[in-house]
């Protein structure tokens, strides 16, 4: 199992799974983390596979990120790559 942690006074995450994918919530609290987001999303948008992260932005401000299950580590490596995350740990 893998548990990862981030700074609640920047992002909130909430992660939901399902047959084949996992879908994350998330909600950016400062402008700075915005751009890490951005980044992120910025780095599965130029990759050759268009299906392995799909990000969708809400006029609330929270994006909806949905990731294959097979891309579920590779996703959260890159979070914490651009700093949406804080630390990941294998339980």
């Amino acid at each position: 199992m893998i548990r990862y942690t981030y700074d609640t006074n920047q992002i909130e995450i909430r992660e939901s799974k399902n047959e084949g994918d996992v879908t994350f919530n998330v909600i950016v609290k400062t402008d700075d983390m915005r751009d890490r987001v951005k980044q992120l999303r910025a780095f599965f948008e130029e990759n050759n596979d268009y299906t392995d992260a799909m990000f969708y932005s809400h006029q609330d401000g929270h994006y909806e990120v949905i990731v294959r299950n097979n891309n579920y580590l590779i996703f959260l490596l890159h979070a914490f790559r651009f700093r949406c995350l804080e630390s990941i740990s294998w339980t």
